[in-house]
C-alpha cells in the first residue's frame, strides 16, 4: 500500500511538470508566432506542433496508462480482501493450517509480482521523463536556432546600414572627383573595380546561400521522416510491450481469481466435514450417554440379582427348615390322625410365601437377568432369574 501511495505521489508530481512543460511551451509557441519573418521559423513552429502533439499522444496514452494501473489496484485489492477473508476463514480451521500456509506464501508471491510490475512503471515513468527532457532539449535547440535567424536577420540589416556607410563615403568621393578630373577618373576606376568585386562576391554568396537552402530543403524531409519513423516505431514497440504487459496482467488475474475460487471450494469442503465432524461427535456422544446408561442399568441388574440370589438362598434355607421339619413329623403321621391338616398348613404357608414374592414389584432389567440362571439344588433344572418363581415351586415339588 505504501508503493502504491508513493506511486500516486510520483504520478501527481509528474503530472505537475508535465503542465508546466506545456506551459513552457505554449510560451515558446508564442513568442514563435510572433516571428514569421523566414521560412525556417515556420518550420521551427511546424516541428513544435509536431511535438507538442506527441507530447499530447503521449499524455493521453498516461492517462489510459493511469486509468489502468488504477483498474489494476482496485483488483489487487479486491483480490487481498478476499486473500484476507480466506485466511481468517481458514485461521479457524487447525485441518487447513497448513493449506493456509500455502496460500499465504501464494499470496506474498503475487504481491510481490505486483511490485515488480510498480517498479516497471517506475521504470516507464522515467523514461518518459527522459523521454520529456530530450523534447525540451530539441526545444531548446530549436530556440537557438531561431535565435541565430534572429541574428542573422539583424546582421543583414547592420550590413544594409555598412552599405549605405560606403554609399555616402562614395559620394563623398564622386564630389571630390568632380573638382578633380584626374582624381575623379581615378576614383571612377577604382569604384568600378570595387563594384565588380562586390558582385563577384554578392554572386558567389548568393550562390552558396543557394546551395545552403537546396541542401537544407533536401535534408530537412528526411531528417524529418527518419525521426518521425524512429519516434513511431518506438511509439509501437511501447504499444506491443504495454499490451503484452497488460495480457500479461490480465493472465495473473486470471489465475488468481481461480485461485480464489479453488480456495473458496475448499474452505466449503472444510465446512461440510467440520459439520459431519460436529455430527458424528453428538452422536458419539449421545453413544457413549446410552452406554453409561446401559452400564448403570446393569450394574443395578447385578444387585437385583444379588438380591434375588440371596432372597432365595433364603428361601432355600426355609425350604431345607421345612423339608427336615417335615421329615421328623413323618413317623407320626400313622399315629396322628392330624397329619394332613399339618401338610396342608405347610402348603398354605408355602402359597402364601410365593404369593408375597408374586406381590413384590417386577424387576425393571428383566432382559439382564435372562442372562444368568439358577439350578435346583437336587435335580440341578436350570431356570433363568426371571423365572425364579417357577424355581421355587419347582424346588417344592421336588423336595416333596
Amino acid at each position: 500500500i505504501q508503493t502504491i501511495l508513493s506511486l500516486e505521489k510520483e504520478k501527481e508530481k509528474y503530472n505537475h511538470l508535465l503542465g508546466e512543460k506545456d506551459r513552457e511551451i505554449q510560451n515558446l509557441k508564442d513568442k514563435l508566432r510572433s516571428i514569421t519573418k523566414n521560412s525556417e521559423v515556420s518550420l521551427l513552429q511546424n516541428q513544435l506542433e509536431e511535438k507538442t502533439k506527441e507530447a499530447e499522444r503521449r499524455e493521453r496514452l498516461l492517462c489510459s496508462l493511469s486509468e489502468e494501473i488504477n483498474r489494476l489496484k482496485c483488483n489487487l485489492s479486491a483480490v487481498m480482501e478476499k486473500c484476507s477473508d480466506l485466511e481468517n476463514k481458514a485461521s479457524s480451521t487447525s485441518q487447513a493450517s497448513q493449506e493456509a500456509a500455502t496460500d499465504s506464501t501464494e499470496i506474498e508471491r503475487q504481491l510481490k509480482d505486483a511490485l515488480e510490475k510498480n517498479q516497471q512503471w517506475l521504470l516507464y515513468d522515467q523514461q518518459r521523463e527522459a523521454y520529456v527532457r530530450g523534447l525540451l532539449g530539441r526545444i531548446f535547440e530549436l530556440e537557438q536556432k531561431a535565435e541565430i535567424v534572429s541574428q542573422q536577420e539583424s546582421k543583414s540589416n547592420s550590413e544594409g546600414h555598412l552599405q549605405e556607410e560606403k554609399q555616402e563615403y562614395y559620394d563623398q568621393l564622386l564630389l571630390t572627383a568632380k573638382s578633380d578630373p584626374k582624381a575623379e577618373r581615378r576614383t571612377i576606376t577604382q569604384l568600378r573595380s570595387e563594384l565588380d568585386e562586390l558582385k563577384k562576391t554578392y554572386e558567389q554568396a548568393q550562390g552558396e546561400m543557394m546551395s545552403l537552402s537546396a541542401l537544407l530543403q533536401s535534408q530537412r524531409p528526411t531528417v524529418a521522416e527518419m525521426k518521425t519513423q524512429e519516434n513511431e516505431n518506438k511509439m509501437k514497440e511501447k504499444a506491443q510491450r504495454l499490451k503484452q504487459e497488460n495480457e500479461a496482467i490480465k493472465e495473473q488475474l486470471r489465475e488468481e481469481k481461480e485461485k480464489s475460487e479453488d480456495l473458496l471450494r475448499q474452505v466449503q469442503l472444510l465446512r461440510k466435514s467440520l459439520l459431519r465432524q460436529e455430527a458424528e461427535h453428538t452422536r458419539i456422544t449421545l453413544l457413549e450417554q446410552q452406554i453409561q446408561i446401559c452400564t448403570t442399568d446393569l450394574e443395578n441388574g447385578k444387585l437385583d440379582r444379588q438380591n434375588l440370589k440371596h432372597e432365595l438362598n433364603h428361601v432355600l434355607k426355609e425350604l431345607r427348615k421345612a423339608k427336615e421339619k417335615i421329615t421328623r413329623l413323618e413317623p407320626l403321621k400313622l399315629r396322628e390322625p392330624g397329619h394332613t391338616e399339618s401338610q396342608e398348613d405347610l402348603q398354605a404357608v408355602f402359597d402364601k410365601k410365593l404369593t408375597t414374592y408374586d406381590t413384590s414389584p417386577p424387576l425393571k432389567h428383566s432382559s439382564c437377568l435372562d442372562e444368568s440362571f439358577l439350578e435346583c439344588p437336587k435335580c440341578k433344572v436350570s431356570y433363568p432369574t426371571s423365572r425364579h418363581r417357577e424355581l421355587l415351586a419347582h424346588i417344592d415339588f421336588c423336595t416333596a
